[in-house]
């Protein structure tokens, strides 16, 4: 079985796995990295990384794949709105499924902490009293 990134997939599989992976990665700021501990045969997983020198921390994970029977499975992240929970990974479904990953990538982009702590954006207890 051909192994991608440290998950092994079947033949038919590991060609479109590393043909999405190779897409998104030209996208650029993004890693890609295996957790082989999940049952039944681990995931791959793709996260978002800061634009800023430093150590690599991952990010908002934007795409789950899993190897499976006759096809791998797309999981859509939890905090994604598009798209279906649960996609299977064809020749077929894989330039739509392109763009929708690519659209899981800017609804799971962590928010800056500058623009999370916004002064405008909490209400203030004044503001909540009258």
């Amino acid at each position: 079985m051909p192994n991608v990134h440290g998950i092994e997939f079947n033949a038919n599989q590991s060609e479109l796995v590393k043909d999405v992976v190779r897409e998104l990665l030209k996208d650029g700021n993004c890693a890609v990295y295996a957790v082989p501990h999940m049952r039944p045969a681990g995931e791959l997983r793709m996260a978002s990384t800061p634009p800023l020198p430093g150590p690599k921390r991952q990010h908002g994970v934007f795409l789950r794949i899993r190897p499976g029977v006759n096809e791998a499975t797309v999981v859509r992240p939890m905090n994604a709105k598009a798209g279906e929970p649960i996609t299977k990974l064809t020749k077929f479904s894989r330039p739509e499924l392109l763009d929708v990953i690519r659209v899981w990538r800017e609804q799971t982009m962590p928010e800056s902490g500058g623009e999370a702590m916004s002064s405008d954006a909490l209400p203030t207890r004044e503001q909540e009293r009258g």
